[in-house]
């Protein structure tokens, strides 16, 4: 397996930095959430074409769609991270153990992240061949499963929350974690 081993120079969204809490309310976006889910559709299917390329023995079209994976994976965490959990936060302003819950479950989701952009960057390089796609499978099922794992806890619980942000008097805020 790779190293799990980053440079200070990823994108903040992958390494679970807060996002910066503002002093007016975030506009609540109705496609937002769509969007999301659209985009949790899209890193699955690369993630499938990533297993059946490496299970077809193709193995020179691995690279580029390992780098689409990690494109697409970082702008959907940077759209989260600037308007989702900041509406999310305000809304759970008042709440401070509910706003712990969701720092955790976000650190977690962080460190998901940064797992995957690892993952990307030990086989972006040097070509999976027929003597490392065991190991480079192995590794994929590793990240499918645990993105699985937060993409299930985004669209089951995280986007519930912004969801609830839409209404000024939407019923109170609880922060899953």
């Amino acid at each position: 397996m790779f190293r799990f081993n980053s440079r200070p120079t990823e994108a903040r969204a992958a390494h679970g930095d807060a996002p910066a809490q503002s002093a007016t309310p975030p506009t609540h976006d109705p496609t937002l959430i769509p969007r999301l889910v659209a985009d949790h559709a899209h890193l699955k299917d690369l993630l499938e074409r990533l297993e059946d390329l490496a299970i077809h023995r193709q193995y020179a079209m691995i690279r580029d769609t390992l780098l689409q994976f990690r494109d697409a994976l970082l702008r959907h965490i940077e759209e989260e991270e600037a308007h989702l959990y900041t509406p999310v936060l305000h809304a759970l302003h008042d709440d401070e153990p509910a706003r712990t819950r969701l720092a955790r479950a976000h650190a977690r989701m962080a460190g998901i992240a940064r797992l995957a952009v690892l993952f990307v960057k030990h086989y972006d390089g040097p070509e999976v061949t027929a003597a490392t796609r065991e190991a480079f499978l192995r590794d994929l099922d590793v990240v499918a499963s645990l993105l699985g794992d937060r993409i299930e806890l985004e669209e089951m619980s995280l986007y519930a929350l912004y969801a609830r942000t839409a209404a000024p008097d939407a019923e109170r805020l609880c922060a899953v974690g």
